[in-house]
């Protein structure tokens, strides 16, 4: 059973911090999702720009290697930022749901006759994030299609 909080200055400053500790996860969830859309955008952008080049423009065969690792590089920088975005929305989402369990949103009764005001299912995180592996996945698919177009022009 979550333990409730009764002293009102305590309250009254969980009342301040919660919706903070909301937008917080709101922000982190929509910086996950602009990391992704930008950097997919740029690997569409920088192989329609490969793709469009005369071929006497084309890249040069000694700079394909170094081309490529960069594309990959680029592609990695953004995971791992994708990844620490995640990490800190995972930690605000967890405050949030105990500042949730403290004002007793789970509890039966305390909101709504014979139901909590939020569903227990809440408090769950899943394994694996969906949004965040569609991310993921269109990032890293653009940066391979990227790296193919600069290997076979």
């Amino acid at each position: 059973m979550a333990q409730t909080i009764r002293d009102t200055d305590s309250l009254e400053t969980l009342r301040l911090l919660y919706p903070i500790f909301k937008e917080e996860v709101y922000r982190r969830r929509a910086a996950m999702a602009q990391i992704a859309r930008q950097g997919s955008l740029f690997f569409v952008f920088l192989s329609l720009l490969t793709l469009l080049l005369p071929q006497e423009r084309a890249i040069s065969p000694l700079l394909k290697g170094p081309a490529c690792v960069a594309v990959a590089l680029a592609a990695s920088l953004l995971v791992l930022q994708i990844r620490e975005e995640k990490l800190r929305h995972e930690k605000a989402k967890q405050q949030l749901i105990t500042l949730e369990k403290g004002f007793q949103f789970f509890e039966v009764g305390s909101y709504l006759p014979n139901e909590p005001l939020y569903p227990p299912d809440w408090q769950k995180r899943p394994r694996v994030d969906p949004g965040m592996l569609i991310s993921i996945t269109a990032l890293l698919a653009t940066a391979l299609l990227s790296i193919l177009i600069i290997l076979l022009i």
